[in-house]
C-alpha cells in the first residue's frame, strides 16, 4: 500500500472517530477526573472571531504564526490526505487593519501546515507533500519573495509541526516517521530524534506540534494523545524524553488528550494545546502534567488545528486559534472556519 493510500485510510478512521467523539464530548468535562481543574475566571471569557472564512471556497485555516507587528500568517485550503477532486492551498497575511493579502498559492494544492515567523519577519513553512518529492519539505517564504526550500528538507516526508530557536534553526515533526528533525542556520536537514513516543497509533499520525523552552523541546503527539519534554544537550542533540502529559498507550476511549495538535507556550512554561478532534482547547502544567480545559465545541471550536498567542498591542494575553473546521460532523455551536482568538490571562513567549 502506498503512503497516500495508507493516509487515506486514516482518514476514513478519523472521520469515524470524529463521527464518534462527538456524541460523547459533552460527557468529558471538567473537574470529571483528578487531573483535570476547573478553568478560573478571567476577565474576558468571549472567544472573539478576529477573520471567518468561506468553507464552500475551501478557505479551510490550518496552521497559524504572529509576527512582532501583529500580522497573522495561516495556511489555508486542504491537507494532503484530504480526498477531494480539485485542491486548494495558500498563505495569507491578515494585517491588524483587516487587509488579508495572498502571499503564496499552490496550485492545484495541496495547503501548506505548520507556519514559523522570525522577529525580522522571514516565514517558514512545511509543505507535506510525500507523493512529490520535487515539492515536500520546508520552506521560507521572504518578503515580497518566493518560496525556498531549505537543503535536506525534502527528505523529511511529512513535515508537519515548526519551532524556530534563538540562532535561526528549526525543529521539525515528522508526523509519519515518528520523529523530529532539525534544520540548522545555514545547514543541511537531519534527523534530530526519532522515538516510540513519537510515532503514531492505529494508522493516525504521531509526532505534530513543538515548541521549545529554555533547554528543552516540547512536542505533542496526536495519535497517543501525548505531550513529551525532550532536553537539548551542551552538543545540540537530542537527551532521553520525558512524558509530561497523557500515557504512551493507544487506549483512545479514554485518553484527556486524544488528538492534540500544534502547541504553544506561555512566558511561565505552561503548555497550551488544541485538541482537534474533541473541539478542545487546553492548558497543561508543565510540573505535574494537570490539564484545564478552556474552550470546546460549546465556545465555538470545530477543529482547532494550530495556535499562537498575540503579539500586538493588547494582545500578548490572547491566544489565537485556527478553526480548522475539516472532518465532519459540524459542533451545534461551531463558529465555522477562521480565526478566532481567547483571553487567557498570561502572555506568550517572545519570538526568538
Amino acid at each position: 500500500m502506498s503512503r497516500r493510500m495508507r493516509f487515506l485510510s486514516a482518514i476514513v478512521a478519523l472521520l469515524g472517530l470524529a463521527a464518534a467523539l462527538s456524541g460523547c464530548t459533552p460527557n468529558i468535562g471538567i473537574g470529571q477526573t483528578e487531573q483535570v481543574q476547573a478553568a478560573p475566571a478571567s476577565s474576558d471569557d468571549e472567544v472573539h472571531v478576529v477573520s471567518a472564512f468561506e468553507a464552500v471556497n475551501g478557505e479551510l485555516p490550518e496552521g497559524i504564526a504572529i509576527d512582532k507587528p501583529g500580522n497573522i500568517y495561516v495556511s489555508v485550503g486542504y491537507p494532503f490526505w484530504f480526498p477531494v477532486d480539485e485542491s486548494f492551498g495558500e498563505i495569507w497575511k491578515l494585517s491588524p487593519d483587516g487587509e488579508t493579502t495572498v502571499l503564496h498559492a499552490f496550485p492545484g494544492g495541496p495547503a501548506a501546515a505548520g507556519l514559523a515567523v522570525s522577529p525580522s519577519g522571514m516565514l517558514y513553512f512545511a509543505y507535506p507533500n510525500p507523493e512529490d518529492p520535487n515539492t515536500n519539505g520546508v520552506y521560507r517564504l521572504p518578503a515580497g519573495g518566493g518560496p525556498e526550500r531549505l537543503p535536506g528538507s525534502e527528505n523529511i516526508g511529512l513535515a508537519n509541526g515548526l519551532a524556530l530557536g534563538k540562532l535561526g534553526d528549526l525543529s521539525v515533526s515528522h508526523s509519519a516517521l515518528g520523529a523530529v528533525w532539525r534544520i540548522p542556520s545555514g545547514g543541511t536537514t537531519e534527523n534530530w530524534l526519532q522515538h516510540e513516543w513519537l510515532a503514531g497509533c492505529a494508522d493516525i499520525p504521531g509526532a505534530n506540534g513543538v515548541a521549545l523552552w529554555k533547554d528543552n523541546l516540547y512536542a505533542a503527539n496526536t495519535g497517543l494523545g501525548l505531550l513529551l519534554r525532550i532536553p537539548i544537550l551542551k552538543d545540540g542533540k537530542a537527551g532521553e524524553p520525558e512524558i509530561v502529559a497523557g500515557d504512551s498507550d493507544c487506549d483512545t476511549e479514554n485518553d484527556e488528550l486524544l488528538r492534540m495538535d500544534r502547541i504553544a507556550l506561555d512566558a511561565q512554561g505552561n503548555v497550551f494545546a488544541p485538541l482537534v478532534l474533541t473541539h478542545k482547547l487546553v492548558r497543561i502544567d508543565p510540573n505535574d502534567g494537570s490539564h484545564t480545559v478552556l474552550l470546546t465545541d460549546e465556545d465555538g471550536l470545530f477543529n482547532p488545528a494550530s495556535i499562537a498567542f498575540g503579539t500586538g498591542k493588547g494582545d500578548r494575553q490572547y491566544v489565537f486559534l485556527s478553526n480548522f473546521a475539516l472532518l465532519p460532523p459540524e459542533p451545534e455551536n461551531s463558529l465555522g472556519p477562521g480565526v478566532i482568538k481567547y483571553y487567557v490571562g498570561s502572555a506568550g513567549l517572545p519570538l526568538p
